[in-house]
């Protein structure tokens, strides 16, 4: 690969791909990165800092190595030649918009990864869904390619140096609205689960949150294919701006089309696989994503069926934890949207459902949740900073008596061993908190942890 990037170098932001930013600029030899992080102080960042970019000082106290420097700020941004963005800085951040200005390159490692081999990326993205999908049809791929695929992006590690190392394979990547909110380059398959309100927080407005997700479109060429779902409405809206092909979720619609029918998911007129020979728990519509890009890919039924016969979900969504007196206990800490955990009401019988509910705000709004727990005569256990609105949101259309309690304890364990005293047997207790995790918990993954080592104790009790 042919570099873009000059020195000296400035990578914003250290978390997962911050790492990865810097691993990477070492092996192609940049020898002159800074690194800018306004919430990290410099002993933060060597605490987490691999040994490989650290040295001593001769009086034995441990620095960043001399082609590395730290600051805590985006100040100045200017003075480098090139800037690597991590998906949680945002990308109108008004020194990176002064950089660019004046002439500096800003990319980032999605960027990077397009610039290497957008012809054979596989994109998958949405509010809700996309880690499961992606967990299931990553499985898929690699049975069919005899292993020999980059997976990636989001949660994972970025995709860039598998790519590079291994320019023959297809890259299949899970990505956000921040990885894509300032590209203007498209994969050869993209596909868009769903578009709800999402990041509200970080994105200045819907507006801007659809048209993130849209630069995974509007950039195709004539040959690229558009996987997006023809029941949500954002999503298949952006057919109207896709230059290549679509693929039609939900609907024989088009050419190219992927429905269930008869509880079948039938791809094209041809039956893949029943609902019920499948064991993951998932919205519908996501399964029948998974069938559609694997046939983009040409992977015979006889894999698509194998795997889903098998495959069991991921940590962190709707994982079964454990029963316990006839007490199922799930672990769905990664919903962080109250859409999830309408997914989450479905997949299970109506009375039989307790709902842990609360965290940290992402300026979501309740009320559909609200009538889905009410419809639905889920029991909600409310917690954290957001249990106070989600409280409010019951109230207003007369469902109190859903209400357990709004537990404002701070200790996650006594709040998990409070929702096991108020359970029965037969039911399920699913921590499906709709909200962000940072009022107790430094991430999603550190909650669910949590919870599942709380349940695993319970039994002490």
């Amino acid at each position: 690969m042919k570099t873009t990037i000059n020195p000296p170098v400035a990578i914003l932001g250290f978390g997962v791909e911050g790492h990865s930013a810097l691993a990477y600029l070492q092996g192609i030899g940049i020898k002159d990165i800074t690194i800018c992080d306004e919430k990290l102080t410099e002993a933060e960042l060597l605490a987490q800092t691999p040994l490989l970019f650290k040295e001593r000082t001769p009086e034995g106290q441990e620095r960043l190595k001399g082609f590395v420097r730290f600051q805590n700020s985006f100040n100045d941004l200017s003075k480098f030649n090139t800037i690597i963005r991590s998906p949680g800085v945002y990308y109108k951040h008004p020194e990176i918009l002064e950089a660019i200005e004046n002439g500096i390159t800003v990319t980032s490692m999605t960027k990077l990864t397009l610039e290497v081999g957008s012809e054979r990326l596989t994109a998958i993205t949405g509010s809700n869904g996309k880690t499961t999908t992606t967990a299931l049809i990553a499985e898929i791929l690699k049975k069919h390619y005899n292993g020999k695929i980059v997976v990636g992006g989001n949660d994972r590690q970025p995709a860039l140096q598998g790519a590079i190392d291994n320019p023959d394979w297809p890259i299949l990547m899970e990505v956000s609205s921040f990885q894509f909110a300032d590209l203007k380059q498209s994969p050869h398959i993209s596909a868009v689960l769903n578009i709800t309100p999402n990041h509200m927080d970080w994105h200045e407005d819907l507006e801007d949150y659809i048209n993130a997700k849209n630069n995974l479109i509007k950039h195709q060429k004539k040959g690229d294919w558009a996987v997006l779902n023809a029941n949500n409405e954002d999503s298949a809206k952006l057919a109207d701006s896709a230059p290549g092909k679509v693929f039609w979720i939900g609907a024989k619609r088009g050419k190219n089309w992927a429905d269930w029918i008869n509880d079948n998911i039938v791809v094209n007129d041809e039956v893949i696989i029943a609902h019920d020979e499948i064991k993951v728990k998932t919205h519908p519509d996501n399964l029948l994503f998974v069938s559609a890009i694997a046939k983009l890919h040409g992977v015979e039924n006889e894999t698509i069926v194998s795997v889903m016969k098998e495959f069991k979900g991921v940590e962190h969504r709707l994982e079964f934890v454990r029963e316990l007196n006839g007490i199922s206990f799930y672990n769905d800490s990664s919903c962080t949207t109250p859409e999830s955990s309408e997914v989450a009401i479905e997949q299970f019988p109506q009375g039989k459902l307790i709902l842990m509910l609360g965290g940290s705000s992402k300026n979501a709004d309740f009320s559909f949740l609200a009538g889905k727990i009410k419809d639905n005569d889920v029991r909600a256990y409310l917690y954290g900073l957001e249990g106070a609105r989600i409280k409010d949101e019951l109230e207003k259309i007369g469902a109190e008596n859903l209400i357990i309690t709004y537990n404002t304890d701070k200790n996650f364990e006594n709040v998990v061993k409070d929702v096991y005293k108020n359970a029965k047997s037969g039911d399920n207790v699913v921590l499906s908190p709709a909200c962000a995790s940072f009022d107790m918990f430094k991430n999603a993954k550190y909650r669910g942890n949590q919870f599942r080592e709380i349940v695993m104790k319970l039994s002490e009790l």
